[in-house]
């Protein structure tokens, strides 16, 4: 059962489970199994997932179910796709800074 809140921050594990389609427990072992899922935790202890968060329970469970890689492999592949998610993020930075210097020197010119 696919359902989602758009205004809500914070969800607890039962709530994901329900978004996602999968068991608490499940849950609780993919967090063991894939770094790149890390609910904080609130005062009392409990998991609170954000809308990222849900995203990638969302593209676990998609590697494992429906394109059927093993635990391993989805790790990699999430790996991997952080790793290129942090090229371009880095890539974008270096555009901006790059922007900006152009638009400094434009500004340079426009005064002579």
């Amino acid at each position: 059962m696919e359902q989602d809140n758009p205004d809500k921050l914070f969800y607890r594990v039962g709530e994901v489970s329900q978004i996602a389609g999968v068991e608490s427990y499940v849950l609780r072992y993919w967090e063991k199994m894939f770094p790149q899922l890390s609910p904080e935790k609130d005062d009392s202890g409990q998991r609170v997932y954000t809308k990222s968060d849900i995203e990638v329970v969302k593209h676990i469970k998609n590697l494992l179910y429906e394109e059927r890689y093993t635990i391993d492999g989805a790790r990699r592949k999430l790996r991997q796709e952080h790793k290129g998610s942090k090229d371009n993020q880095k890539l974008l930075r270096i555009l901006r800074e790059v922007r900006n210097d152009l638009q400094r020197i434009s500004a340079i010119l426009e005064k002579e």
